[in-house]
């Protein structure tokens, strides 16, 4: 059994692929359509790639789930793969464009971008709750026919609602549906103990969403090294007394710049303080933060190995700076508490090991 996740944005592909950790299950992330044929040489039982389409263009969305699905074809264990089509439960970016490209080689969809953990739900084909103002058209905005969405007020919901689905099917969701593919699939859990992560670690804050504003005016509670890089840059770079925990955050700058040009500052600013401090982990939040920096490292391929707290993946780098732990959070993902818990749950190991 192999399973195939196709997700718009870093975050996404591992928020997504991350649920079949622990339950007998080798999952491995190709973090652009060029890692794809190396990840599938490793043979992992999830395959899930970030196609980076969440910010380009639509017909750039289009050409990049097309490159990928066309290298999958060639390998029939992928080809006829349990595929699922990881969107936004926000349903941002270029949903029913890309649905377009693989829609054709399943006999049916189904859609839902409910997260019931989250309180982000989908009732009468409308998403809505946690974080989303205005409720959301599910059909309209996937480019669905309406029997084709899939209601979610629980896990419960959704679990009953895939029950009977094989692999004829293409599943479309974000982390709610991918949990309950899960439970279907691999229902034995056999590891429950989250990840550990070790210090020093080094905290990437390039996403600019309201919910992770919040998690950090929480975060200057604790004794963290914080350094703002205004339009992605640090005028003073990093400082020697910087060599332990440290954040970093992208913020407004003077000057107006485009949004690509301060998150590409903003990673290469990220990818020297790891050269100086060399972190044993990294945590990046906002998906296009994440890729541009792992892409500055050479990372292409990472092993997906669990959760450092609920909704928050750990990676382990294959390549660039293999072994590195990488954690990723969704800009608007999580509690107020979500950074704070996740600094405070960091171990010091001794110094030799």
């Amino acid at each position: 059994m192999k399973i195939l996740i196709i997700a718009d944005d870093l975050t996404g592909a591992l928020d997504s692929s991350v649920a079949f950790c622990g339950r007998g299950l080798s999952v491995v992330c190709a973090l652009s359509p060029d890692a794809v044929a190396e990840a599938i040489a490793r043979d992992p039982d999830v395959l899930t790639i970030s196609v980076n389409s969440r910010e380009g263009t639509e017909s750039e969305a289009i050409n990049r789930v097309e490159t990928v699905w066309r290298q999958c074809q060639k390998h029939d264990v992928w080809a006829q793969a349990f595929l699922f089509k990881k969107v936004d439960s926000r349903l941002k970016g270029h949903v029913a464009a890309e649905l377009s490209v693989l829609a054709p080689f399943r006999s049916r969809v189904a859609v839902t971008p409910a997260i019931p953990k989250l309180g982000r739900l989908v009732k009468s084909g409308l998403a809505s709750g946690n974080g989303i103002a205005v409720p959301i058209p599910v059909a309209e905005r996937a480019g669905v026919a309406f029997e084709d969405v899939i209601d979610g007020a629980s896990d419960a919901d959704l679990d009953r609602a895939i029950d009977k689905l094989g692999a004829d099917t293409l599943f479309v969701g974000a982390a709610g549906l991918a949990e309950a593919l899960a439970r279907k699939l691999a229902p034995l859990v056999l590891k429950e103990q989250p990840v550990q992560i070790e210090a020093p670690a080094l905290f990437a804050i390039g996403s600019r969403d309201p919910i992770t504003l919040a998690q950090l005016d929480r975060l200057k509670a604790t004794d963290i090294d914080r350094v703002l890089a205004p339009n992605g840059e640090v005028a003073s770079g990093i400082s020697p007394a910087q060599v332990h925990d440290c954040l970093i955050q992208l913020t407004e700058g003077a000057d107006t710049i485009s949004v690509q040009t301060a998150a590409e500052r903003f990673a290469l600013t990220c990818c020297r303080a790891v050269e100086h401090m060399r972190p044993r982990t990294l945590v990046a939040s906002g998906g296009e933060t994440a890729a541009a920096i792992a892409k500055h490292l050479g990372c292409g391929l990472l092993q997906v190995e669990g959760e450092a707290l609920p909704g928050l993946p750990v990676s382990r780098m294959l390549d660039g700076l293999p072994g590195m732990r990488f954690i990723t959070k969704s800009g608007g993902f999580g509690g107020a508490e979500t950074l704070v818990s996740l600094y405070r749950n960091f171990i010091v190991l001794p110094a030799d090991s």
